[in-house]
């Protein structure tokens, strides 16, 4: 038999939210989808942060895997010759090429000064102008090097309109085409450098410091130092005495390179003007101007210390290159 109208009505009440329930169950959906946005919003910041910074640095190891492979072919094509060919004494080891580190922005070097090394030699890099002529021979020589330039970015030609400054550290390549190789001008001096800007292009943005060091093998020279007290190198240093060093027309067994790359965000907030920043320049002040073994590595973790305290975002890399072609024992 059905209920009485009366007790159905009453077991339908019983059922039933009241309002106090309802908007109690909303407050906490409510406060439960705020904390689920919330958790999507800082997951989506971490993610574009963590692409944000994987995508500054690819441009970064791609330039530093470009320059690593090219200084690793390095050449000098050395050969034993007279001092004298008309009263000839001794041989000598002589060489027409030129393998070079120095710091940029001094000397010959172009570059801004204070961004660590210059790095300049030849290599079978095979460019040209006239690709008619010699775009088959893959092998050409050229002289090229590695430095760090800071400035604007070059604008494009009209009828571009022309874009506000952006101004950055820059890593420049440059390639002299075969045709053009100054460097057989004279077997002496660092005279061919000098047009070697002319044909320089930037190949990856916030480079903002490279240090170059020629090196023996640790098992050869476990202090560091014998090439190099300073992290230069001249093969042409002395060449021609009779009683040569040992890296004169030698190329060094092998080049640990380290450059310092910052993120765009930091390279953005700190390069807003067309002189280097005090908050870049600043940090390598006083650093990397002895290569010994135990030398560098206090440097480094001071260089370091001073990068997670300025509050740029940046990555190292190294490397070290043994040299293909070095004789030296």
């Amino acid at each position: 038999m059905n209920a009485p109208r009366h007790r159905r009505l009453a077991l339908r009440c019983q059922r039933a939210f009241t309002v106090v329930e309802v908007m109690v169950a909303s407050a906490v959906l409510i406060i439960i989808l705020g904390l689920i946005l919330n958790i999507i919003s800082q997951t989506s910041t971490v993610t574009r942060r963590a692409t944000d910074k994987i995508s500054a640095f690819q441009g970064a190891r791609a330039a530093f895997d470009l320059m690593t492979g090219l200084l690793g072919q390095a050449t000098l094509n050395s050969y034993w010759d007279y001092d004298n060919p008309l009263t000839p004494t001794r041989y000598l080891r002589k060489s027409e090429l030129h393998f070079l580190i120095g710091q940029a922005g001094t000397g010959p070097f172009p570059g801004t000064a204070g961004t660590g090394q210059a790095i300049f030699f030849q290599a079978p890099a095979g460019v040209t102008q006239n690709l008619a002529t010699y775009g088959g021979l893959e092998t050409l020589l050229n002289a090229t090097g590695f430095y760090i330039q800071y400035g604007d970015e070059a604008g494009l030609p009209s009828p571009f309109p022309t874009a506000a400054p952006r101004y950055r550290y820059r890593l420049m390549q440059a390639v002299q085409p075969a045709e053009n190789l100054a460097v057989y001008n004279s077997t002496t001096g660092t005279s061919w450098v000098s047009g070697l800007s002319a044909f320089s292009a930037p190949i990856a943005d916030n480079i903002v410091f490279m240090v170059a060091w020629p090196k023996k093998a640790p098992a050869d020279d476990p202090t560091g130092n014998a090439l190099s007290s300073d992290y230069s190198y001249d093969s042409r240093l002395n060449a021609t005495s009779t009683s040569q060093p040992e890296t004169a027309n030698q190329l060094p067994p092998t080049v640990q390179v380290t450059v310092v790359a910052l993120d765009e965000a930091s390279a953005a907030r700190v390069c807003t003007g067309n002189t280097p920043p005090s908050e870049v320049s600043g940090l390598t002040s006083g650093l990397f101007s002895s290569s010994t073994q135990t030398r560098f590595s206090q440097d480094l973790q001071t260089l370091i210390t001073r990068l997670d305290s300025s509050g740029l975002t940046y990555k190292i890399f190294t490397a070290a290159l043994p040299i293909r072609e070095s004789k030296m024992q």
